[in-house]
């Protein structure tokens, strides 16, 4: 659809905005992939995110890639990236962590109550969250895989979980 066209559908339609206030937080664990990082920013602007942090790996991508995918997002959607010791401080009290995460603990994303405010964490494209970054999460979700694959990319499992929270918090 031609993104002109979009934008007349979706202000044609009565779905609420996500307030300022409570929009979620995205969070991406030393991703690698420019393109992935400028997605998540994108994503973030799909589903009213307040804020993306992207924590600092041992790759660090070209920031003009994480721009060009981001698009208008990127001017629009606050960003930034971090070390991991600050994550912390830059949280206010009131978020919760939440784990995208594939792990013993981690329950059905589309069974699980999400947090009205919530911080959601995704990790690196091949070794997922840190151990340490676990640690400190509320609550780890997966999202059920029924076909062959069993893995999705960063951007598509952020997204399939931003837009459950959505349904759950804004869409009701």
């Amino acid at each position: 659809m031609n993104p002109l066209n979009a934008n007349h559908f979706f202000a044609q339609q009565n779905y609420p905005q996500t307030p300022a206030d409570k929009g979620p937080l995205l969070i991406g664990e030393a991703l690698r992939n420019g393109e992935n990082m400028g997605q998540l920013i994108r994503l973030a602007g799909n589903t009213g995110c307040s804020k993306v942090y992207l924590i600092r790996g041992l790759h660090q991508p070209n920031t003009g890639k994480i721009t060009r995918v981001s698009e208008t997002a990127g001017k629009t959607i606050p960003w930034e990236f971090i070390d991991a010791s600050e994550l912390m401080e830059k949280l206010s009290s009131r978020y919760q962590l939440v784990a995208l995460e594939t792990s013993p603990t981690s329950t059905n994303l589309f069974n699980t109550p999400l947090p009205a405010h919530m911080a959601l964490v995704v990790g690196n494209e091949s070794q997922g969250i840190s151990k340490e970054l676990l640690q400190q999460c509320r609550l780890q979700v997966h999202i059920p895989l029924t076909g062959p694959v069993k893995s999705l990319n960063v951007a598509q499992a952020a997204g399939l979980c931003l837009f459950e929270w959505l349904r759950q918090h804004i869409l009701v």
